[in-house]
């Protein structure tokens, strides 16, 4: 199957195999976005590893077993869970209240002051 993809200025066409396909069909329906935004946005990523990274990826493609791809794929899905969560807890700790905690001497101030950060 062949896909097209719709950069700023410039469209890529690539080949790719039926069951690719149909994941980026699925996919592009189930986010509600356009297919050539689903496949431009896996393009972003592959073509930003670095290129020990996409030439290791091919050979795990190519010499590996659909487990050890299984493996790549939960390796690189926990890595970025595990960012996605420190960026969100950094914005948390970035927009919260922390004026005059110093100031906190007891539990009964400690726990006010908990209050009012979640108000």
């Amino acid at each position: 199957m062949k896909i097209k993809v719709h950069m700023a200025g410039k469209t890529i066409s690539a080949y790719i195999d039926a069951k690719t396909a149909s994941r980026v069909d699925y996919i592009s329906k189930l986010e509600q976005r356009p297919t050539s935004q689903v496949a431009g946005m896996a393009l972003k990523f592959f073509v930003g590893l670095p290129s020990e990274a996409r030439a290791a990826l091919l050979q795990i493609e190519a010499l590996g077993s659909p487990e050890d791809m299984e493996e790549v794929n939960r390796e690189i899905t926990r890595t970025l869970l595990h960012i996605q969560y420190k960026v969100v807890h950094r914005q948390v700790i970035d927009h919260m209240k922390v004026e005059n905690l110093e100031q906190l001497e007891t539990e009964e101030d400690i726990l006010s002051a908990a209050v009012d950060l979640t108000c």
